[in-house]
């Protein structure tokens, strides 16, 4: 009779995993029994609430994952050095992604750059020069170089580019750009349907304001594989987080993957979405699957 008893009591438990809330349920205990060893995040838009703070409690919920020896990845479409100033003080153990997966590094240490062919960059700056209102910034490894003097353009531009230089349009056209950010002041989605095909690059949509334009097969996800060869750390092993298409194919990379309630609807339609990063919903996801 016991096992008839047994049968009863298996089939009782599977009706109820299959209610959505025991469904939500063991997904819960599936990543909180998860080993999460590696942690990457965007900042604008995900990680950074709108004003661009961090949110409150996140400097010692990561001194903590790092006491813990769990890795953590900046990726950002972001200058590396204004990367590194943000999230100060612990980026100076952190791996750092930046200009979207085109110069990174560790700490304060660019080790790796992926530099536009010259004639990539003068097509590209061409096609700015012909289009109203997009401006440009050549991203080299430690400065923006620009050479458009638009108000607007300058201010949104340094809240990005802590080191940029003014030049000339010849001399951005000779710089040894690894990517170029074209900002488009509330337009970036519309500027991503008329840019056209450079050769050898791509571009991606990487804010509202932001097209961005770098060697083709350059990503966050690309540029976060040479970080899991480097640690050793499987994909499952991974917890991304993320708001526009440029962090696609880094959310695709990792085991576990969210967007914030702010992301755009087709990343919405992709990956599970959590709160609003005015809410600080990043840190609120890893304190709960991590127990930080």
């Amino acid at each position: 009779m016991h096992y008839v008893s047994d049968f009863i009591g298996l089939y009782a438990f599977t009706v109820k995993v299959c209610e959505k809330k025991w469904v939500d349920k063991l997904r819960y205990i599936f990543y909180t029994l998860r080993m999460i060893r590696l942690i990457a995040t965007d900042l604008d838009g995900t990680l950074l609430k709108t004003d661009k703070s961090l949110p409150e409690g996140f400097l010692s919920a990561a001194e903590e994952l790092l006491h813990r020896g769990v890795v953590l990845v900046a990726a950002s479409g972001r200058q590396y050095d204004n990367i590194y100033e943000t999230l100060a003080p612990v980026s100076d153990r952190c791996y750092i992604i930046s200009e979207n997966g085109a110069i990174n590094g560790y700490a304060d240490k660019v080790t790796e750059q992926r530099r536009m062919r010259p004639e990539t960059v003068a097509a590209v700056l061409d096609f700015v020069d012909r289009t109203e209102g997009v401006h440009a910034v050549c991203c080299c490894a430690h400065v923006g170089a620009y050479y458009d003097d638009d108000p607007k353009f300058i201010s949104e531009m340094s809240r990005y580019y802590l080191k940029r230089r003014y030049v000339s349009a010849d001399e951005a056209r000779r710089s040894p750009a690894c990517k170029i950010a074209l900002y488009c002041n509330g337009n970036a989605e519309r500027i991503a349907k008329i840019i056209p095909h450079f050769d050898g690059a791509t571009s991606v949509v990487s804010g509202v304001d932001w097209v961005d334009v770098a060697c083709e097969g350059v990503t966050k996800g690309s540029a976060l594989a040479e970080v899991l060869k480097k640690t050793g750390i499987r994909a499952e092993e991974c917890l991304a987080f993320g708001d526009q298409f440029n962090d696609r194919e880094m959310l695709e990379a990792c085991g576990a993957a969210f967007v914030t309630a702010n992301a755009s609807e087709g990343m919405r339609a992709l990956f599970p979405a959590i709160g609003s990063c005015d809410d600080g919903a990043v840190l609120m996801k890893i304190k709960e699957l991590c127990g930080v």
